[in-house]
């Protein structure tokens, strides 16, 4: 089995969008569920998965009384995941949904593979040309900090297989979980791989990524990053 580990905060204006088209487009040759785990979410995010899932058992919701942040959202879909291989994506279709078989896919000989926006064939569209600039340097800059060939370490769409990735310590609770996820697989000398991602900017509903507080966290947590990754 496959799980998709959905984390969704106050997304109501495109979760039905986002579930519709899991089930138009995701091809898989092996079963699968969808884990939305509704992070605290105080509009009606939870009652649209709630309902679908009526119709789909595929879909599981799995509900945060108050918001934890993607960190923990992630760690509870990891706990509550039944797949040999776990996927995680947004739920604002900036992920595309079709892909999901590739990932799958890519993961014949690694032990996690990255839909990346760095190797050749990805990219960014109708993203802010400052944003593209930032988020490009950031992973430059911390590709020579951890010391990896991994080109997109602040990718939330990959695959992992199961047996590492419910092993692996989640502190942070913001978006820096990403790459506290990315050195726990680069410590243990995990495999890796990566497969073209085309990021589309949002069409639907407010982005939860806010610039400078982001980046004051990653700053914060980098000390700790750099002792976890060389300790």
């Amino acid at each position: 089995m496959i799980s998709i580990v959905v984390p969704a905060y106050n997304e109501e204006e495109v979760i039905q969008r986002f579930l519709d088209a899991c089930v138009r487009d995701i091809k898989l040759d092996e079963p699968f569920e969808i884990v939305v785990v509704n992070d605290g979410s105080v509009d009606a995010t939870a009652s649209i998965v709630r309902k679908f899932q009526e119709s789909d058992p595929r879909v599981r919701l799995v509900d945060h009384e108050v918001n934890k942040g993607l960190g923990k959202a992630l760690e509870t879909g990891f706990r509550e995941a039944k797949g040999s291989i776990v996927v995680t994506m947004d739920s604002d279709l900036t992920h595309p949904p079709a892909m999901i078989k590739d990932l799958v896919a890519g993961m014949k000989d690694v032990d996690i593979c990255i839909a990346s926006r760095y190797v050749k064939g990805g990219g960014m569209e109708e993203v802010p040309a400052w944003r593209v600039l930032v988020s490009r340097v950031a992973n430059l800059v911390f590709d020579l900090l951890f010391w990896t060939s991994i080109q997109d370490l602040s990718s939330g769409f990959k695959a992992y297989r199961a047996e590492h990735i419910k092993k692996a310590p989640i502190l942070a609770s913001g978006f820096e979980c990403q790459m506290e996820i990315m050195l726990y697989f680069i410590k243990n000398h995990l495999r890796h791989g990566e497969i073209p991602l085309m990021l589309r900017n949002r069409q639907f509903g407010s982005s939860k990524f806010r610039f400078v507080a982001m980046g004051l966290k990653y700053v914060r947590s980098l000390g700790r990053f750099m002792a976890y990754r060389w300790s």
